[in-house]
């Protein structure tokens, strides 16, 4: 059994598949997870693997707070293409926002010391990645992808 699968990026492509033991419609070239010879049909509880195939080499954007209280764009300025980390290595806590200017509320993520806040695979930024922190030479570790 064939099924075509489309999405908004390519052409109509055709996905091999076959039933389980169970009946199940389950896809023949992807991996699955084998429980006792059966291939786990894909649900929410079981979803279908997904491989990031378009990553890329980390850049380092590491750095320290330059001016407190005012927010710093991190890479400079460069929107990360497949996502972003970054490591709190001060003992205060530090902001990050891609959706605006970092500030120490509204959207901005706060980053605990010694915390890190790393995006999914494949996470494609709104924007520039900007760093908020209170104290000037707070350090942190950051890489975009």
């Amino acid at each position: 059994m064939t099924l075509l699968v489309k999405d908004a990026n390519t052409t109509t492509q055709s996905l091999s598949t076959g039933l389980d033991s169970s009946g199940n419609l389950v896809p023949v070239h992807a991996p699955a997870a084998i429980v006792a010879g059966t291939a786990t049909p894909v649900s929410s509880a079981a979803p279908l693997p997904v491989i990031n195939t378009a990553g890329s080499v980390a850049s380092d954007g590491s750095g320290t707070v330059s001016a407190a209280g005012t927010a710093q764009t991190l890479f400079g300025g460069i929107t990360p293409t497949n996502g972003w980390l970054v490591a709190n290595n001060s003992s205060a806590t530090i902001y990050v926002s891609d959706v605006g200017a970092a500030t120490s509320g509204g959207a901005s993520i706060p980053i605990a010391p010694g915390g890190v806040f790393t995006t999914p695979s494949g996470y494609k930024p709104a924007g520039a990645v900007s760093l908020y922190g209170p104290t000037i030479g707070q350090v942190f570790a950051a890489r975009r992808w």
